[in-house]
């Protein structure tokens, strides 16, 4: 076997496209920001799309199966009474709207500048300890409010 068909192996393994996530991370951070901006609620729990004045199905599917909130239920109605700056709406729907939608939208200037890292070569940031520490805080948050939801 003549040496120009095999190849060396890389002294370092390869790395998969970093830029892949970070693409995926906005192009799911955009629209959920930008429909709690265009969407808008009419009552405690009906979110309508403009221009239709039609109003969304209800999408828990414990709440179709079982008749029970979940502890994300009322994130949807959360982030639009944020968008539109209703701060009280926005915390009876689910207090932990407000670290989720933070978070989503903490994601637009972050990935984008992620993106322009990787595009310089240079190495992204790292946040993984503090993403996992607010994560749990999220989890606790939903996880009590549905609780104490569930006992009143």
């Amino acid at each position: 076997m003549s040496s120009s068909l095999v190849t060396p192996l890389p002294d370092e393994p390869v790395q998969p496209r970093r830029w892949a996530f970070h693409v995926l991370m906005l192009a799911i951070s955009l629209p959920v920001i930008g429909l709690s901006f265009l969407l808008y609620l009419d009552g405690p729990t009906h979110v309508v799309i403009p221009w239709f004045d039609m109003p969304l199905p209800p999408s828990c599917g414990m709440q179709r199966v079982l008749g029970l909130d979940c502890p994300g239920c009322g994130l949807t109605r959360s982030f639009i009474a944020l968008a539109h700056g209703d701060l009280n709406a926005s915390l009876a729907f689910n207090p932990g709207g407000f670290l989720v939608f933070g978070l989503a939208l903490f994601q637009i200037p972050y990935r984008i500048a992620q993106l322009y890292r990787v595009w310089l070569g240079e190495k992204p940031w790292d946040l993984t300890t503090m993403s996992l520490w607010f994560w749990s805080l999220i989890g606790v948050v939903l996880i009590f409010q549905w609780v104490v939801k569930m006992v009143l």
